[in-house]
């Protein structure tokens, strides 16, 4: 059914690949998905908001499977067994391309949810990339055109630390 030798060839350079590219987005998912949540919850002074990150950790399954489905070809196992690693990998693509879909509805929801927990939209901050990423802050005052949000951070901390004898 499947040429072997060809599946062995292709792993050769498909496992690193696809190791790279599942580590890559495990860090993306680390710094563009938990580290926005944890400082949302904490209340930072000023955020970047990534929705199209939201795709990361499908990619990251999505590398894993195809890793496992394709050293079970490449041994091979029994046919049962490999069907249903590629029913998880296709029902991981399924759920990827509806978190694809989804991009636009996050990017419109956090337009309603963050100002209702005291975030102002901020464009003119340093680094605002494209329109996939979204800059807020909690005083409108800290959206300066050419400032960056680690100066937003400081302002933030500035008053408490000077307030301290």
């Amino acid at each position: 059914m499947h040429d072997i030798q060809q599946i062995r060839k292709s792993l050769l350079w498909g496992i690193p690949v696809s190791a790279l590219v599942g580590l890559g987005c495990l860090w993306l998912c680390h710094e563009a998905v938990v580290r926005t949540v944890q400082q949302i919850a904490a209340g930072a002074a000023g955020i970047r908001i990534a929705p199209a990150a939201q795709l990361a950790p499908f990619v990251v399954v999505l590398c894993i499977l195809g890793i496992v489905v394709g050293i079970m070809r490449a041994v091979p196992f029994r046919d049962g067994l490999v069907r249903g690693a590629e029913r998880a990998f296709n029902i991981t693509v399924a759920a990827s391309a509806i978190a694809f879909l989804l991009v636009p509805v996050t990017s419109i929801a956090q337009r309603f949810y963050m100002p209702s927990i005291g975030y102002t939209q901020c464009h003119a901050l340093q680094g605002q990339p494209t329109l996939w990423f979204t800059d807020w802050v909690r005083d409108p005052a800290w959206c300066v055109k050419g400032k960056s949000l680690d100066w937003v951070n400081e302002q933030a901390r500035a008053p408490a630390s000077s307030a301290t004898p």
